[in-house]
């Protein structure tokens, strides 16, 4: 496998915390960062286009999982020139940058 395309986009920021969180609750509020992340790579001797897609949080040094957001993967037959794949791999990221904006629960959201 090749990795031909990787791009991580900062989406907004929110107010969700996770669960086991120890954050002082009267004290200023402490935002997660919103991320998509994309990956794509193509099997050497097919051609096959694998590309992955997930949404995260990071809060401080972690990485808490959200509950929203699905991740995907999408597998696409040969295209013609690496830098065709590039370039569908870069729409789909934006794609799915997209569908984090338009999914991701208003009411957690700070800023975007």
């Amino acid at each position: 496998m090749i990795t031909i395309f990787e791009q991580e986009s900062e989406i907004g920021k929110c107010t969700f915390e996770p669960a086991d969180s120890l954050a002082f609750k009267y004290g200023d509020p402490e935002f997660s960062i919103i991320y998509a992340h994309s990956v794509a790579t193509v099997n050497g001797s097919r051609g096959l286009l694998k590309i992955e897609q997930h949404c995260y949080l990071r809060h401080g040094g972690e990485i808490p999982d959200q509950p929203w957001i699905k991740p995907e993967i999408m597998l696409e037959p040969p295209m013609g020139s690496r830098q065709e794949m590039v370039e569908f791999a870069r729409e789909q990221h934006e794609k799915f940058c997209e569908r984090v904006r338009t999914e991701f629960p208003d009411q957690y959201l700070v800023m975007s």
